[in-house]
């Protein structure tokens, strides 16, 4: 098992958060991922528009979860219409 980082953008609308984490929650916990550590950084402005959206609410996974899991989660997010965007990053063991 590797450890990752993962970040997500939601939609600013609370319903559309709410959903959003709990579809993140569920597939994470389909994929036998272990969650490290979780941290809700709240609302934000972009960088850039994103889906002709200029914010964004964040929220950050530490996660223990096997390589080809991300994969599957890849494709289960994209579909998501609770999700701007999100990024998979592998942690360098040490």
């Amino acid at each position: 098992m590797n450890i990752y980082e993962a970040t997500f953008i939601f939609y600013t609308d609370e319903e559309k958060v709410k959903n959003g984490k709990e579809l993140v929650k569920k597939e994470l916990s389909q994929q036998g991922a272990k969650i490290l550590k979780e941290d809700d950084l709240g609302e934000r402005e972009l960088a850039y528009l994103v889906k002709k959206e200029s914010r964004g609410h964040y929220h950050y996974f530490e996660l223990e979860l096997e390589p080809s899991a991300v994969e599957v989660l890849d494709k289960t997010f994209k579909l998501s219409s609770d999700i701007l965007k999100y990024l998979f990053i592998r942690k360098d063991k040490k």
